[in-house]
């Protein structure tokens, strides 16, 4: 049964890297010729194992890598391609809104017309049930990087109940998270505990002196602010602005650069 072809084996490779495993030291030659290999692919079989760490050759003849050392090393090769398909995929979003932009340039008024209200670039919600299933669908459509900034005494622990298994998906599909708490939170061991399980799972977790108003932003392309800056709870703003967006990312990152590592005395 041809098992390896999950960590990007082929077959013959496979059969080649078993064979040496039942009979080390067999002649290059005589694994080039073997017959469970496709005409004339020997020789690129067993280069390809020797490039990926699974046999090496030492006079003339072919000596397999330990299982547990070779089935390392192709998991961490997988891992690798499989991040930089997913870091590629995130690309994919960008040249969507870009066409969307070209499909909306054909509507725009003349210069000097008063141009329309679009509400796609931004939205209101008040409503808590509307608001938690708008952050989850942004949670789940992020590709690459989310920026949030702003949990306070304040913060509902409905939404921090809400955000560490948000959190936690988002890293286990490779996006990078950089979060901001004031240094009040960490007098609650529920939140600490919180944010202890996301440091572990991979994010950044900065905290600051002082406080400041809820914001996240996610893929550079879309923020989130409250409607009141001291009560989230009142509802918040979702934007797709450009402008707006710029605003809130360079704000997080002066928050960001004045903050301390979390963990750090």
């Amino acid at each position: 049964m041809h098992r390896m072809q999950i960590l990007g084996i082929t077959p013959a490779e496979e059969q080649t890297y078993r064979h040496l495993l039942r009979h080390p030291g067999s002649g290059v030659a005589e694994i080039v010729a073997a017959p469970w290999h496709p005409s004339g692919a020997g020789a690129a079989a067993v280069g390809r194992l020797k490039a990926l760490g699974a046999v090496v050759e030492s006079d003339g003849a072919l000596w397999p890598e330990e299982p547990k050392v070779v089935v390392g090393l192709l998991a961490e090769r997988l891992l690798a391609e499989l991040h930089t398909i997913t870091r590629s995929l995130a690309q994919v979003y960008t040249v969507v809104r870009s066409l969307e932009d070209e499909a909306a340039a054909a509507g725009r008024p003349e210069e000097g017309d008063t141009p329309p209200r679009d509400g796609r670039l931004m939205e209101r919600i008040t409503d808590p049930t509307a608001l938690r299933a708008r952050v989850e669908a942004l949670a789940l459509s992020t590709r690459s990087e989310v920026l949030a900034g702003g949990l306070c005494e304040e913060v509902d622990r409905r939404v921090l109940r809400l955000t560490l298994p948000l959190g936690l998906r988002m890293l286990g599909r490779g996006v990078t998270v950089r979060l901001v708490v004031w240094q009040s939170m960490l007098a609650d061991p529920v939140v600490v505990a919180h944010l202890r399980q996301l440091a572990d799972a991979g994010a950044r977790v900065r905290v600051l002196s002082s406080s400041d108003s809820p914001m996240a932003v996610c893929d550079g392309g879309t923020a989130l602010v409250p409607v009141e800056p001291s009560d989230i709870a009142k509802g918040a703003f979702v934007t797709a602005e450009p402008g707006m967006v710029s605003t809130v990312v360079n704000h997080f990152e002066r928050l960001w650069a004045d903050a301390r590592e979390f963990g750090d005395d």
